[in-house]
């Protein structure tokens, strides 16, 4: 019952960690109720890679979740001798400078007035 108190604040990590103790079937079916993750193992190492796995399915799920609307800065160096199209679609050859360029990364050219790009 306390650890659910943690759904209401949307934490995703309402858990219980049990280590080398025996999880009654009424308490399992409680923590599945309230939305609660029951962790149980004997080996203290084998709970902690659970719990750790957990936390990396949920962080990755939240990326799927999102990454549709992240935007990844970069910055790119267009290559004049690989101008192959320059007019729509626009194809043409770059370096990355800077950050990591993902698929649907918006692309802009900053104006001269734009402060904290070197030229």
């Amino acid at each position: 019952m306390k650890a659910s108190t943690m759904l209401e604040h949307e934490n995703q990590y309402a858990t219980i960690l049990a280590f080398d103790v025996k999880v009654e079937r009424d308490a399992q079916e409680l923590a599945d109720n309230l939305g609660v993750k029951v962790f149980q193992a004997d080996i203290i190492y084998h709970l902690f890679d659970k719990f750790m796995a957990y936390r990396e399915e949920i962080k990755q799920r939240k990326r799927d979740e999102f990454k549709s609307i992240a935007v990844f800065p970069c910055k790119l160096k267009i290559l004049p001798q690989f101008v192959f199209n320059s007019r729509d679609p626009i194809v043409i050859g770059v370096i990355v400078e800077a950050g990591i360029v993902k698929e649907g990364t918006p692309i802009t050219v900053p104006s001269k007035e734009v402060s904290g790009i070197d030229e």
